[in-house]
């Protein structure tokens, strides 16, 4: 169409192009724009606008999927479940929702409507143009219930989690007013004035190299005293696990020397057991800033490690968060290797309360609060404190093995909620540290667990820290009989000097040795040459141990070639199923009897 008089040229006529009317779909606009914002554009054939609509999303996956090529997807999930992260990202998720709403919107209307082609802000539904189909309208609106619903869900989950990582992380602040286990009254601790500090203990964090020591504990009912205590010590190289415990009234827990613990208690902790610790030093956050858990960390690591820094981090746990965790996961299996028989069980609701408790030996599934009470008992007769602390290493160690995903992922909601209530913890969040755990965690196999339990409340502490030290010991290396033993590679002894029995006597001793040795009735064409060893069809290579015993034992030494004058060689054409082929000779040393 034309038009005069435009900006003062009356006579000059200005053209501007129409796009025809859309013939294509606007709930289908809409709805590719809710796929994935800018696809309803390029639909209805604004590419440029598609473009801009969809760049900001394609560079958060991009980012994202790099992320996960470089670092993996369980340390994306620790990073994104971080409350750093978990934090600004509700912020976002309302923005992400309003960017999605908008593209759904605007896909829409271009295509219900005709527009000049250099339209480029984006449509109002104030416009005339175009007629709307009310079953169209309909579907968006659908669209934009299902877009809201899903970052509602989101936004659900986003809070969930962001409450669970402040709430475990959080100080754990001993009550003042609680009950006490029993009647008799503690002493009155007088401490010293805070002004003059002894060095603030500086705990490095665990870089997924060095040994990594955790402490457990289970508080009792009323959140006030340490009930149990396990020391988790892990070696990442050779994958070994220690489990150290002392009882909850050993008495006379030595302090480290020159520490904050020694200043505020004096050399030894006399204020009662060691289940009085922690509540003692927790109003103490000039001393200790973690309160009564840096406390009880640094006396343990002084205790088991002799070094007041040896435990990186703490896990505290009460008795209803366990009970409720355990119940949340589908209960827990033990074996019992003994009847378990209390009289008078203090209840795990209330300390007034006694009960009849029973186990049988045996295996048996347990719910949280059998399984509690299980790990509890240890005042009965043959149930001493020295048994429940060797059931409660049990217990940890059961439910470690046994946390299945489908049960967590089943009860995922309830578990979070009653983990953020119940758990406390100061593993930092993300995935720098606890994503070496988790991967260290999958390499863990029952046999590699070991436990150690101090079973009386006056223990010596200088021999606690003598079993400690051999128990963590780093592996010796590899025994080199036993690495070939367990090669098993077969070996054929042949007679090569014609001597009665020279095969059979070597063949004997190789077996002596515990290798898979056995004499052969073939013998060499020559005879009264020199010892030889036959590595047959890549031997060398695949069972070295053995090689390397062989030539001691033969004296021999070379490396393996295909020379007939070698006393090492490599063949290709002896028996099937035989990895080494010894040829007897004139130099054969005598081996009459193997060694212990």
């Amino acid at each position: 169409m034309t038009k005069q008089g435009v900006r003062g040229y009356p006579n000059e006529p200005v053209t501007t192009s129409v796009r025809s009317p859309s013939r294509r779909s606007a709930f289908s606009a809409g709805f590719l724009s809710f796929i994935f914002p800018g696809l309803g554009q390029a639909y209805a054939g604004a590419y440029v606008r598609a473009l801009v609509l969809a760049a900001p999303l394609l560079i958060a996956i991009v980012a994202a999927i790099a992320y996960v090529l470089t670092s993996g997807i369980v340390n994306f999930g620790l990073w994104l479940s971080q409350s750093s992260v978990l934090g600004p990202l509700a912020i976002a998720n309302v923005v992400i929702l309003a960017y999605r709403a908008l593209a759904s919107l605007d896909a829409y209307r271009l295509a219900i409507e005709p527009a000049t082609a250099e339209t480029t802000g984006f449509h109002r539904f104030g416009r005339k143009h175009g007629q709307i189909n009310p079953m169209s309208l309909a579907g968006l609106g659908l669209i934009l219930i299902i877009l809201i619903s899903g970052h509602l869900i989101v936004g659900y989950w986003d809070l969930k989690f962001y409450n669970l990582a402040v709430d475990i992380h959080a100080p754990l602040v001993i009550p003042t007013n609680s009950p006490e286990p029993s009647s008799t009254p503690e002493p009155t601790p007088t401490f010293p004035p805070q002004e003059t500090l002894a060095p603030a203990a500086t705990i490095q964090p665990w870089t997924g190299t060095s040994r990594l020591n955790i402490l457990l504990v289970g508080m009792d009912i009323a959140g006030s005293h340490t009930d149990s205590m396990i020391v988790v010590s892990i070696d990442p190289v050779s994958h070994q696990v220690a489990l150290f415990s002392v009882l909850r009234d050993a008495l006379d827990v030595p302090m480290p020397p020159k520490s904050r613990l020694s200043q505020l208690f004096g050399p030894t902790f006399t204020l009662g057991p060691l289940t009085n610790l922690w509540k003692d030093a927790d109003p103490y956050r000039k001393l200790f800033p973690g309160g009564g858990a840096d406390a009880l960390k640094q006396a343990l690591g002084y205790t088991f490690f002799g070094n007041q820094n040896a435990i990186q981090y703490y896990a505290e746990v009460g008795f209803s968060g366990f009970e409720k965790v355990v119940d949340t996961l589908g209960g827990v299996t033990i074996d019992s290797p003994a009847p378990v028989l209390d009289d008078g069980y203090p209840s795990n609701t209330s300390y007034a309360m006694h009960l009849h408790i029973y186990f049988p030996a045996g295996i048996q599934h347990l719910d949280g609060y059998d399984a509690l009470t299980y790990a509890r008992i240890g005042h009965s007769p043959g149930s001493s404190n020295f048994f429940r602390a060797i059931r409660q290493q049990q217990v940890v160690v059961a439910l470690e093995q046994q946390a299945n995903f489908n049960d967590i992922s089943a009860h995922l909601s309830d578990l979070v909620d009653e983990l953020g209530q119940s758990v406390h913890t100061d593993i930092p969040e993300g995935p720098d540290v606890l994503g070496p755990m988790l991967q260290l965690a999958k390499t863990i196999k029952p046999t590699d667990i070991k436990s150690y339990v101090w079973g009386t409340s006056h223990p010596s502490y200088s021999a606690i820290r003598t079993v400690v030290k051999s128990a963590i010991a780093p592996a010796a290396a590899p025994d080199e009989l036993q690495a070939a033993i367990n090669e098993a590679a077969a070996i054929v002894v042949e007679n090569g000097t014609g001597i009665s029995g020279q095969d059979t006597t070597v063949a004997n001793y190789l077996q002596d040795l515990g290798l898979n040795a056995q004499a052969s009735t073939d013998q060499p064409a020559v005879l009264g040459g020199t010892t030889k060893l036959l590595c047959v069809n890549g031997a060398d290579t695949q069972f070295p141990a053995t090689l390397a015993e062989l030539e001691q034992t033969l004296g021999l030494t070379g490396t393996p070639s295909a020379s007939p004058s070698a006393p090492v060689q490599i063949v290709t054409d002896t028996n099937e199923g035989t990895q080494f082929v010894i040829v007897t000779g004139t130099d054969t040393p005598t081996l009459t009897a193997a060694p212990n």
